[in-house]
């Protein structure tokens, strides 16, 4: 089993929803400690991020080695319709 992080800005954005779908999210993210889900590689200028598809939202999520443990680190969560653009700004800045 892979740990499981989620940072303050997908906490934040799960806080936002309303009690089903915050529910299923988290069950979602839960889930990637197995590598289960609707999961795919980003590539182009997301290479090295993947995400995690669950209905209309998307979690983007990152593997990482901490302190000897392999990890998913959940950077960020969004609707798709604009998640994607949204944070290739993010991490050009």
């Amino acid at each position: 089993m892979i740990a499981v992080r989620v940072r303050e800005e997908v906490l934040d954005y799960l806080r936002k929803l309303p009690p089903q779908p915050r529910h299923t999210l988290r069950v979602a993210i839960k889930a990637l400690g197995n590598e289960r889900g609707d999961i795919r590689s980003l590539v182009e200028e997301l290479e090295g991020f993947h995400r995690l598809r669950v209905g209309s939202h998307r979690v983007i999520f990152e593997y990482e080695i901490l302190h000897g443990t392999r990890t998913v680190t959940c950077v960020f969560a969004g609707p798709r319709k604009w998640i994607y653009e949204v944070f290739q700004s993010r991490i050009r800045e």
